[in-house]
């Protein structure tokens, strides 16, 4: 019997419009009848994520920042914190690359460099807390916040423009292509993936017990983490050749589809 389910959030449970499934209330107060914990597990900035779902009265579970940071019952459980030495090279070779720009994402807030409207724009849809700052570095020089993630922006393709410029930093993070325009940078070993495997540890879930449903690449570990692995209709290609089962689009509610069927709901 399913225990837990995850879920990314664009691409997968949101539509293509960013809207969340009109039933997805009442499927969670079911879930709660049937003591299903539900995982909101996105590339996305927990506050981002809490205001999505603040109308909603379920005991979510929020992985934020692609498994950086993890928070239960409204507190951090888990925070992957960034060495500040380890920051500088690639913000340096980010800033020499036409069209990206760098978000550094702490426990506090989010921070950049970029003022540009469309940039803006599409960093205000997954980032609540976004401050400004002239330089993003001072930030972790000064001590103001703790650092669990780079996320860069390209304002054309992320997988074409930027995942081959890094090179030189690779074996210190995990670097995930998260979606069409963005790239990630973590600790090693942090992902989707190993935060599911915390929770399943902490909950005494097992693998067999697990679902989880995602379209992109910064899903890959996730997928690995569950029996029933869902990638949506929409997926990226390689997520979809290492995922068990797959789901409608998330234009066509695949998420409810499932969870609705497979538990008679």
């Amino acid at each position: 019997m399913i225990k837990i389910i995850a879920t990314d959030m664009d691409g997968t449970l949101l539509d293509s419009k960013k809207n969340v499934p009109k039933e997805l209330g009442y499927v969670l107060k079911k879930l709660d009848e049937k003591n299903v914990r539900f995982i909101v597990a996105s590339g996305r900035q927990y506050y981002n994520l809490e205001k999505q779902f603040k109308d909603y009265n379920q005991d979510l579970i929020y992985i934020s920042e692609n498994g950086a940071m993890v928070f239960d019952k409204g507190e951090i459980v888990y925070l992957s914190e960034i060495d500040g030495d380890k920051l500088t090279k690639p913000v340096e070779i980010a800033r020499k690359i036409p069209g990206a720009s760098i978000i550094l994402c702490g426990e506090k807030s989010a921070y950049t460099e970029n003022k540009g409207d469309f940039f803006i724009k599409n960093a205000r849809l997954y980032y609540e807390k976004l401050e400004v700052v002239d330089n993003v570095l001072d930030v972790v020089r000064e001590g103001r916040d703790k650092i669990c993630k780079i996320a860069l922006f390209h304002d054309k393709s992320s997988e074409k423009y930027l995942s081959k410029e890094f090179d030189e930093v690779e074996n210190d993070f995990l670097i995930s292509v998260s979606g069409e325009l963005w790239m990630d940078f973590m600790n090693k070993g942090v992902n989707k993936g190993t935060a599911i495997e915390r929770i399943q540890e902490c909950y005494d879930v097992t693998y067999d017990e697990t679902m989880a449903f995602g379209d992109y690449l910064n899903d890959y570990e996730m997928m690995q983490s569950c029996k029933y692995s869902y990638a949506m209709a929409n997926a990226h290609p390689k997520l979809k050749e290492i995922s068990n089962y797959e789901a409608k689009s998330n234009d066509e509610n695949g998420v409810m589809e499932v969870i609705k069927e497979y538990f008679e709901i």
